[in-house]
């Protein structure tokens, strides 16, 4: 980093910077935008309804076991996937509570002043370095 930084890398890293603004903005939005929770308990009451009506259409395919006892760990296998599957739509309807974000701010506000020390840095040497006036 010994030359002076050029115009269009000082642009570059102006709109560096205001690219991430724009998507801590977007995030912002995102995180603050609500997931009806209508739509989570709907979701689950459909689900349970399903899994509890799940034994009478497997009733016919299970009719060569004894009494129907492959049904019953069938069924349960298919519930717990099932739920499972759920349980997971229902985190990821919200990825900035899993997300380690604290520490991706943390790391970004450092990199930034980091460079934005540099950067006076390097104009306070330049300055230094540059005549105060031309002499013929």
């Amino acid at each position: 980093f010994s030359e002076d930084i050029s115009n269009l890398d000082k642009r570059t890293i102006i709109n560096t910077f205001n690219n991430v603004a724009t998507a801590c903005a977007e995030c912002e939005r995102l995180y603050m935008t609500p997931i009806p929770l209508l739509y989570t308990r709907h979701t689950l009451k459909f689900l349970t309804l399903w899994m509890a009506f799940m034994p009478f259409a497997f009733y016919d395919v299970f009719a060569t076991s004894w009494n129907h006892t492959g049904m019953i760990p069938a069924i349960c296998i298919i519930c717990f996937l099932f739920f499972g599957i759920e349980e997971i739509a229902v985190s990821l309807e919200e990825p900035f509570s899993i997300l380690p974000l604290n520490e991706l701010v943390e790391e970004f506000q450092e990199n930034a002043q980091e460079t934005i020390e540099w950067m006076e840095e390097e104009h306070q040497a330049s300055t230094k370095e540059a005549p105060m006036g031309i002499d013929n």
